[in-house]
């Protein structure tokens, strides 16, 4: 027995020391977490501090507010210790509270999320648009998430302006729009129905192509005492401009053949351009060398069967036996001048069964495509006119149609298109 008491009060000093060593251990332990906490928490309160946005380290669980920066008391008018004895739903409007949870759920599951539906109140009870990022994180080893708010009043206030000018714009548009599509009713009512010409030749085609809504290119046609009248012009510019100039084109051609009786294609040449420089005295003096158009005019006299043609920088194309001719016209314009006036001359061929004949305006040829980019050219037009002169007039109408289609691809149209084809 005091062998065994004896050995038991030998063991004591051994049971303290590892009892102190255990302890130790333990101590340790709880001051490295500690001060892993102070650096952690350390280590936030430099990111919260250094963000020029309101930041806040929110518990995931309740909503607690655990940290907040300088930031966020200046956002919301409460100071920081009033701030960290808050949860962020207490933050939120009541109305979006539910809102408010669900966008924390969805930014714990998506490890993160950003979001601008759900504003801010500030001590005082008003209402702040905000922009929030939340990213997940953990705190003193709990589930935490950090979250951004940025004020975007200003933003939307710039937004809201913004959609305000852009309404204004988006209405003078629609009503410039609706101006100049009533616009194209008229300069449609002004021009002869397309479908008319084939009243005169019955194997005939216009392609008419505008840039814009309305044209500057206008194709006119008439019978006058026994002879057929068709004219092709390209007024200056395209759009509401050359629509305008189309008009005032239009109706001197209307003037020209049905009112004074002439069927001279150079004689209606040289009395549309007085009528378009008298229309046009009015401008300036560097404004009215520019304006005018290129013009074709034809006529057919079925008696003698002979086409008659004068051009002003427009030729007439005539395709007989699948061979090409052409007939180039004057280099002048229909309109002012310098100089003195020079009369349109008259080319009279002797026509045939069979012949076809074209005239047009630069548009179709001008037209930049194909694989390099590059524009058709006269000499590609001429081409596949007397390509397609094969087909019916139908079908070559479709040909040339689909082929300047194709040729154009991605290209913007950059002139308006016009060109007609009749068949003696």
């Amino acid at each position: 027995m005091e062998l065994i008491i004896g050995l038991a009060l030998g063991a004591l000093p051994v049971l303290f020391l590892g009892a102190s060593v255990g302890l130790s251990v333990a101590y340790n332990k709880l001051q490295a977490r500690l001060g892993r906490s102070e650096r952690d928490r350390d280590s936030y309160l430099g990111v919260l501090e250094s963000s020029n946005d309101a930041l806040f380290v929110i518990n995931f669980v309740n909503g607690r507010i655990y940290q907040a920066n300088s930031k966020a008391s200046e956002l919301l008018g409460y100071r920081n210790d009033e701030l960290v004895a808050l949860s962020i739903f207490e933050l939120h409007p009541r109305e979006f509270l539910h809102r408010s949870a669900t966008r924390i759920a969805d930014a714990w599951e998506q490890k993160g999320l950003v979001y601008e539906d759900i504003p801010l109140v500030t001590a005082k009870g008003d209402v702040i648009d905000v922009e929030s990022s939340v990213r997940v994180t953990s705190y003193r080893g709990d589930p935490a998430i950090i979250l951004l708010a940025r004020d975007i009043r200003e933003r939307l206030s710039l937004q809201r302006k913004l959609s305000t000018q852009q309404a204004v714009v988006q209405e003078q548009n629609h009503q410039l729009l609706s101006s100049i599509r009533y616009a194209q009713r008229i300069q449609r009512a002004v021009l002869p129905e397309a479908e008319q010409l084939q009243k005169i030749f019955p194997e005939s085609f216009i392609l008419y192509r505008p840039r814009d809504i309305v044209s500057g290119d206008l194709y006119w046609f008439a019978e006058k005492d026994g002879k057929a009248i068709v004219a092709a012009a390209d007024c200056t510019g395209h759009g509401v401009p050359g629509a305008l100039l189309s008009l005032i084109g239009a109706s001197l051609f209307q003037e020209m053949v049905m009112e004074k009786a002439c069927t001279d294609p150079g004689a209606i040449l040289d009395g549309a351009r007085e009528g378009m420089i008298s229309a046009l005295n009015k401008q300036d003096a560097e404004t009215i060398q520019r304006d005018g158009m290129n013009a074709a005019v034809i006529s057919f006299d079925r008696a003698s069967m002979t086409v008659a043609h004068a051009g002003g920088f427009s030729p007439l194309f005539l395709i007989r036996e699948g061979e090409l001719m052409e007939f180039k016209g004057d280099r002048m314009s229909v309109g002012p001048y310098e100089g003195s006036p020079k009369a349109f001359e008259t080319t009279r061929i002797e026509a045939r069964l069979g012949d076809r004949l074209f005239i047009f305006s630069d548009g179709f040829q001008d037209q930049f495509g194909g694989t390099e980019g590059k524009k058709i050219m006269s000499s590609r037009l001429k081409t596949w006119i007397r390509e397609t002169s094969v087909l019916s007039m139908d079908d070559q109408y479709q040909v040339l149609s689909d082929r300047f289609r194709l040729w154009k691809g991605a290209h913007e149209q950059v002139d308006d298109v016009l060109l007609i084809g009749l068949q003696i």
